[in-house]
């Protein structure tokens, strides 16, 4: 890492922009490794991380911390229009931590993703693991969730081993929840779902990832809509937590109507 660009970084500072076009092969090649219902493409981009790491010199980033805004699936044809900027700059343990915020709009202005993330220097990679059978496209969705203390397990993924796969594990976890979230309340999570996952361990290539989820609010409104808070872990081979976190949503959401 660039010892002297990385201690010039401050907070405010704007990281530019990006811009990409999202086609149906991206799509395919999204569905293919997240599950049937992923709807957002764009993430395995990495926005938060692409844009930091030109200020931060060759040492590669992982993250630690992301959070996420769903706020309507992009369309495939349409151009993607990202800009970022620094949050805050911390030091833990002798290593910088990067925070990230990032807006995401389609070519005519239509609002699509919020994203944040914290980074670090990433650890030396991992030796890969034995790939076990399993996709998150196998298995049907539950019906639960609907209710506080409703629980359910969510169908493994296996952590790609290919070198064209996205740079960093943390955000395929990101991707197959977003999948699964959708595959379980639909629209409403996909237009205007919030998710927010820390990473306190390590997925290598090949492990399988399983997770569960909880529901710990069911909140409804006078107008009829009802507010979900959903816990989550997702957990690799050893049963240890490589992900923790929750999603919320609004059902219906306001942002169909």
């Amino acid at each position: 890492m660039n010892a002297p660009a990385v201690a010039s970084l401050q907070p405010g500072l704007q990281l530019g922009n990006l811009e990409y076009r999202i086609d149906d092969a991206d799509l395919y090649a999204y569905r293919a490794l997240v599950g049937a219902d992923g709807h957002y493409p764009n993430l395995l981009d990495d926005d938060c991380r692409a844009l930091l790491t030109p200020h931060c010199g060759p040492t590669p980033l992982t993250a630690v911390w992301r959070r996420f805004e769903f706020l309507r699936p992009p369309l495939p044809g349409r151009r993607l229009q990202v800009g970022g900027w620094l949050r805050t700059v911390d030091r833990r343990g002798g290593l910088p931590y990067f925070r990230v915020a990032t807006f995401t709009v389609d070519e005519i202005g239509t609002e699509i993703l919020r994203a944040e993330a914290a980074l670090r220097p990433a650890a030396p990679p991992m030796p890969a693991t034995v790939a076990q059978t399993g996709s998150p496209a196998e298995h049907p969705a539950q019906s639960g969730l609907r209710l506080p203390g409703d629980a359910e397990s969510i169908s493994g993924i296996t952590m790609p081993n290919r070198p064209d796969g996205p740079p960093d594990w943390t955000i395929v976890i990101a991707g197959w929840l977003e999948s699964e979230l959708g595959r379980r309340f639909g629209a409403d999570f996909r237009w205007g779902g919030r998710l927010t996952l820390a990473y306190p361990g390590a997925a290598t290539p090949g492990d399988i990832i399983a997770g569960a989820a909880l529901t710990l609010a069911a909140d409804a409104s006078p107008g009829g809509a009802t507010r979900y808070r959903i816990a989550l872990t997702a957990s690799n081979n050893a049963g240890s937590a490589v992900a923790v976190g929750d999603a919320e949503l609004t059902a219906p959401s306001p942002r169909l109507f």
